[in-house]
């Protein structure tokens, strides 16, 4: 079996189950949902796991748009939360802060390293991400 094929399966794979996940998860919270998606069952295996497969691309880019934003937003320090509010959700931010008793002013310089320090990892972290992203790409157009 060639590894281009083999990565091929297993990217199929991956979207299949978190196709599956997704529609699980919809059948759960949306008694409508339930109803279709039993409907769906009884088309070929081929059909069904296509379908899923797309499910799962759409399901991922959505995952990932979010994390982008949420990450976007802890960089730049907005509590932006209407996107949050607006599904549901309640956003609580809490800054931690060390205590040290014989410097009192060092508090504001030392959170302000730590911001920095968390800035720059996520930089580099976001970098790498990139990286794979690319090679990626470059071994699917091989």
């Amino acid at each position: 079996m060639d590894t281009i094929d083999l990565e091929k399966l297993f990217q199929k794979g991956y979207y299949v189950t978190l196709g599956a996940t997704s529609s699980l998860l919809e059948v759960i919270q949306d008694p409508a949902k339930r109803e279709e998606n039993f409907r769906r069952l009884g088309r070929s295996f081929d059909e069904i796991t296509q379908e899923l497969a797309e499910k799962g691309v759409t399901t991922e880019a959505e995952a990932r748009s979010y994390v982008d934003k949420f990450i976007a937003q802890q960089v730049n320090g907005t509590g932006n939360t209407t996107n949050s509010e607006s599904a549901g959700l309640t956003t609580v931010t809490t800054t931690a802060k060390t205590v040290d008793d014989n410097a009192p002013d060092g508090t504001e310089k030392s959170d302000k390293s730590v911001k920095a320090s968390m800035r720059d990892e996520i930089q580099e972290l976001t970098q790498q991400l990139a990286s794979l992203r690319s090679q990626l790409e470059q071994l699917r157009s091989n």
